[in-house]
């Protein structure tokens, strides 16, 4: 059996189990339409991962506030960079970045930035 094949059911037992990392969120994301798409789902939220990110030097600022791990099959699309998703369904967050792991998202996201869609329009 190789590693990455070990690998898989530790995500479960382990990484996404509520009873060791896991917690249940709620999310609320863009449904393309116009609308949004509510939903619960398993990830692991980590504001202390986010100040283990490389620091962007010339701001000074951590890349994001927090680090949520979430399994594809968990979320309705990918998220993309620069959308807005809510966690609870009224916090606003900004998708920094997200970057495929095993067959999890790895979103670094921030609730710093404030209407992101008008950067650049000037």
């Amino acid at each position: 059996m190789s590693l990455r094949e070990q690998f898989i059911p530790d995500l479960d037992a382990v990484f996404i189990n509520t009873a060791e990392m896991a917690t249940w969120r709620e999310f609320r994301i863009s449904d393309g339409q116009g609308g949004f798409m509510v939903f619960t789902a398993k990830c692991v939220w980590d504001k202390e991962a986010a100040k283990q990110q490389p620091v962007v030097t010339i701001h000074g600022v951590y890349m994001g506030d927090v680090i949520c791990f979430i399994r594809h099959s968990d979320f309705p699309r990918a998220p993309v960079a620069g959308e807005i998703m809510y966690s609870p369904a009224n916090q606003p967050w900004e998708v920094l970045t997200n970057t495929d792991e095993e067959g999890m998202y790895q979103l670094a996201l921030s609730m710093t930035r404030s209407q992101p869609a008008y950067y650049g329009g000037n």
